[in-house]
């Protein structure tokens, strides 16, 4: 694992800036829906960027930042890709995502909220 020493740090909004050629379009209602995410749960999953402050992965999360009025968000910096490879990685992260699939009953189980047979007493 190359980047198992990379930390969070917490980057100004406008400092960072977006990958001019990202692929992954995020419309209004899916940024709206982020945004309730980040609000509701937190800001749990860093915004991932080259050192130079390009977003190579979080593109939606920064549009959500900045309509909730954010001022920091979390990033990581992927200092150990370089440019080609954090072109592959754009890509590579934004398919992977949707090559996943649902498992329905466990997802029927989560959606009625019923506890896990380890957290029932």
């Amino acid at each position: 694992m190359q980047n198992s020493g990379a930390a969070i740090e917490l980057v100004s909004v406008q400092s960072l800036r977006p990958y001019p050629r990202n692929a992954r379009r995020h419309s209004k209602v899916q940024i709206k829906q982020i945004a309730a995410s980040i609000k509701r749960f937190g800001f749990n999953n860093p915004i991932l960027i080259a050192d130079n402050g390009e977003i190579v992965a979080g593109h939606g999360r920064l549009a959500a930042a900045k309509l909730l009025g954010l001022k920091t968000v979390p990033t990581l910096r992927l200092s150990h890709l370089n440019e080609a490879e954090r072109r592959a990685y754009v890509i590579a992260d934004n398919q992977l995502a949707l090559n996943a699939g649902w498992d329905e009953d466990l997802l029927g189980l989560e959606l009625k909220e019923e506890p896990r047979r380890d957290e029932a007493k």
